[in-house]
């Protein structure tokens, strides 16, 4: 059973998270290069993998040149 010490510690983790997908897919639209993997790819790894997947695009996917 959940309790509520636990939701609490939980709830700021999920808005993190929720945030941390937001920001990446607001940068994905605008964007048009990216390092590594393709477009789409990048997509995908920032939806789908929690929380290290929004970390690795946003300090490794975005290109430097300031392409936005």
């Amino acid at each position: 059973m959940i309790t509520s010490e636990t939701i609490v510690l939980i709830i700021p983790l999920v808005l993190l998270e929720l945030f941390l997908k937001i920001l990446c897919f607001r940068d994905w639209l605008h964007r048009e290069h990216f390092k590594g993997l393709p477009r789409t790819a990048w997509l995908v790894v920032f939806l789908i993998v929690n929380f290290f997947g929004p970390v690795a695009y946003l300090s490794y996917g975005r290109k430097p040149d300031g392409d936005h």
